[in-house]
């Protein structure tokens, strides 16, 4: 069996159950092989060696010096298999056939390593967890959820199967699925069970397009494992056959209480045309996935993500540039949090700032800025100041006047109405947007969201006004 599966797929396997998000810093240029040794163990069966193979013998040393070995090691193991024996070579292979056995091709003396137990918990990795997700009012019941869940698969019982975690792009499923994946590896009744699988929509059904031997070892290992975390779901539109292999998958996981946790992009059209910076249109619709597969999908606990307002985008900023050691003014945060809609576009441009610093030794200009908000993706320039110049603009009055303690009709209307169109396509809270309209309280800006909102139901005029300037801020005009 362990001849059959390629390099490619090993890769795709262990890299599945890595604890943390993305491949191991190194992990692409080693070499994979699975064979058979001819030794056998004390149960009577083969022993699986998998032999990696490094570029040359300068990386061997620094991988294992800095502590990559025992990460490898340890997803191999969890993809593979606990009595799995993992041997190092400082060269590449210089046979790649099939045909090789437990043999060093490479000529180099192996480093044979003792298989390591099978409850060793992978390193922790503070990057993705449930404490430094970002979650706001909106989304604080869906982590609530997600953790009471993780709580009951301690105790044997799987009450919301499968979790799917459905959002906008960039509204932290990613983050929450795998930190997810990170609790359930510490659960000791799913460690001992079999393999917690991490995978992407296109690696999962990248296992699929091979020959049919190769596909049927691959199916097995993914049936036999204790839990699986499938990120991007929704790409799967793109291969009828991956989506019937998930549809069985599920099926035989949640009939035997095994966790899987799916993680989907979902746009209506309204989100498709507000979405700037990206190419929404590109972006397969979760409607779009064979109606088998949806329904499954939906019988267990869905979840919505919410976007991150602005006092989350705004807490997200202060803690990066404090950890960061950037001093800043007291607006700089705030700016930055207006700026980018999305957490990962505010995070990419402050690791440009930290970048231009430590470089420079200089914090950047307002040009400087410009460039790394594009380069972040964050071209919306839909702002609240934005918003106020445009309806203020269309009522005859100017920004500052919206800001102010002034209440004839007319302005009062006008004010209502930038509220309105802040909370609407901004998703501004209501306390940051009392902040923006010169420290006016919550209940204020409530009242005020209510009544435009009750109006466009009673009063045709307001809603043809409501729709137009509704247009006008999407276009940026």
């Amino acid at each position: 069996m362990a001849e059959s599966i390629s390099e490619e797929d090993l890769r795709k396997l262990i890299t599945a159950c890595l604890p943390g998000p993305e491949t191991e810093p190194g992990m692409e240029v080693l070499g994979f092989s699975l064979t058979a040794t001819k030794r056998e163990t004390e149960q009577g069966r083969d022993s699986p060696v998998l032999d990696v193979y490094f570029p040359h013998a300068l990386y061997a040393r620094w991988f294992r010096q800095d502590g990559r070995s025992s990460t490898l090691e340890h997803a191999a193991h969890l993809a593979l298999g606990s009595h799995l024996t993992v041997r190092y070579h400082d060269a590449p292979r210089e046979i790649p056939e099939a045909e090789n056995t437990a043999e060093d091709p490479s000529g180099t003396a192996p480093d044979a390593l003792s298989p390591l137990p099978s409850d060793m918990s992978p390193p922790d990795r503070e990057e993705y967890g449930f404490d430094n997700f970002f979650s706001g009012q909106k989304n604080e019941l869906a982590v609530s959820i997600i953790r009471s869940m993780l709580e009951d698969l301690k105790c044997g019982s799987m009450p919301y199967n499968p979790l799917l975690l459905r959002g906008l792009p960039g509204t932290g499923k990613t983050h929450l699925l795998k930190a997810a994946a990170a609790a359930l590896r510490h659960i000791p009744a799913l460690a001992e069970q079999g393999r917690i699988y991490t995978l992407s929509a296109p690696d999962f059904a990248g296992l699929f397009r091979q020959s049919p031997a190769r596909q049927e070892i691959v199916r097995g290992m993914l049936r036999g494992c204790s839990a699986l975390c499938l990120d991007d779901t929704h790409l799967l539109v793109r291969s009828p056959q991956a989506q019937e292999e998930l549809t069985s998958l599920i099926d035989i996981l949640t009939a035997t209480n095994r966790p899987v946790l799916c993680a989907c992009t979902c746009l209506s059209p309204r989100q498709r045309a507000e979405l700037a910076g990206a190419d929404a249109a590109d972006i397969p619709s979760e409607e779009q996935l064979a109606p088998s597969l949806l329904s499954r999908l939906r019988k267990g606990m869905v979840l919505e993500l919410a976007e991150a307002d602005l006092d989350v985008r705004l807490s997200y900023a202060r803690h990066l540039l404090r950890e960061l050691h950037l001093n800043t003014d007291r607006e700089t945060p705030l700016f930055l949090a207006r700026r980018s809609r999305q957490i990962r576009h505010l995070h990419g441009v402050i690791l440009r700032m930290h970048a231009f610093f430590r470089h420079t030794g200089n914090m950047p200009d307002e040009q400087d800025m410009e460039g790394f908000f594009r380069a972040s993706g964050s071209r919306d320039s839909l702002t609240p100041e934005a918003v106020l110049s445009l309806v203020a603009a269309h009522y005859g009055f100017s920004s500052r006047d919206l800001r102010g303690k002034k209440r004839d009709n007319q302005l009062v209307e006008a004010r209502q109405m930038a509220m309105y169109l802040c909370r609407e396509l901004l998703g501004e809270s209501y306390p940051s947007l009392g902040r923006i309209f010169g420290g006016k309280d919550h209940s204020t800006v409530m009242y005020a969201v209510k009544k435009i909102r009750e109006n466009q139901v009673t009063n045709k005029d307001m809603h043809i006004l409501v729709t137009e300037l509704t247009q006008r801020c999407l276009n940026r005009i």
